[in-house]
């Protein structure tokens, strides 16, 4: 069951260029130094992700500009990692060799997505501390149909939101089921929104009519705030949580009284948005966030 409890709310330049015939060699020259030293150790896995960022391959010139890295310095670590099998080069191009595909599958054995939801209690943390907010991590029940609450920080503040862990709520209902539904597939959307029984809780529980424009507009922003939902004085925001696979995974979100989420509902929702994206990674998520064009709502 959803409570109040009583027990202070806190929400709390590289320098000048040298002029004359020689700078831009002397340039080179500190680059290539500085490559040659420790930081050519960050230069290893800067390159190969640009190379495997690239579909169908990268060029030297293309990687020279965009690591900001000299054609000289950078062709000797492409040869490096090519002897060594990490890049492959066909045609001009460099594309991942095959001791790169086996460091990603052992980097992705041990990817901390296997201690969920311990992996994201830190950032958990970061937010409840942040936002001086009850704070919450929720999963999509086995069905679908709702939302499950797998970890909870309850706020220190005199009146609050609090919920146990193992609860659940309809996904209409709250906004961290708002967050993964508008990340399903429209096919799974579709399902949901004929087969539930949209039940008014308050008068602010959205309606079955309200959802597809609504889902439409989190999959553009990856936040939503619901306000009022399944509790009359108690507002929460929330943003998704995706997988190495792009795949909607849980979300995260904080709750409180309705009047205290609405005066700082910018920097909520700011706040969620960069807790959803760092869980994200954590769990190996590398694309784009929130994922760009991937889908659409039911009612397009």
């Amino acid at each position: 069951m959803t409570t109040w409890r009583s027990n202070t709310s806190a929400w709390a330049s590289d320098g000048a260029t040298v002029a004359g015939a020689d700078s831009s060699k002397d340039g080179a020259d500190r680059t290539d130094r500085e490559d040659a030293g420790p930081r050519a150790i960050l230069r290893v896995p800067e390159v190969l992700i640009a190379i495997a960022a690239k579909r169908g391959g990268a060029g030297l010139a293309e990687l020279s500009q965009q690591l900001k890295l000299p054609k000289t310095s950078l062709h000797r670590l492409l040869a490096t990692l090519e002897h060594g099998g990490y890049v492959i080069r066909q045609a001009g191009l460099y594309t991942p060799g095959p001791e790169s595909f086996r460091l990603s599958r052992l980097i992705g054995q041990a990817a901390p997505s296997a201690d969920f939801p311990a992996c994201a209690r830190p950032v958990l943390e970061w937010l409840a501390h942040e936002t001086g907010e009850t704070v919450m991590l929720c999963v999509l029940s086995e069905r679908g149909a709702e939302s499950i609450y797998v970890d909870v920080i309850e706020s220190e503040a005199p009146l609050r939101f609090a919920v146990r862990v193992g609860n659940r709520r309809p996904l209409f209902s709250v906004a961290a089921g708002k967050a993964m539904l508008a990340f399903l597939p429209p096919e799974a959307q579709a399902r949901y929104l004929d087969q539930t029984d949209f039940l008014q809780f308050t008068a602010d529980t959205t309606r079955k009519d309200e959802m597809p424009d609504l889902l439409r507009q989190v999959r553009e922003t990856a936040v939503v705030l619901d306000r009022n939902g399944i509790v009359d004085g108690a507002s929460g925001v929330a943003s998704p949580v995706f997988d190495r696979e792009g795949e909607v995974f849980c979300a995260v979100s904080i709750a409180g009284p309705t009047d205290r989420v609405a005066a700082h509902r910018a920097r909520a929702e700011l706040l969620v948005l960069q807790a959803g994206e760092r869980i994200s990674r954590i769990l190996g998520y590398s694309g784009d966030y929130p994922p760009q064009g991937e889908g659409r709502s039911p009612a397009d």
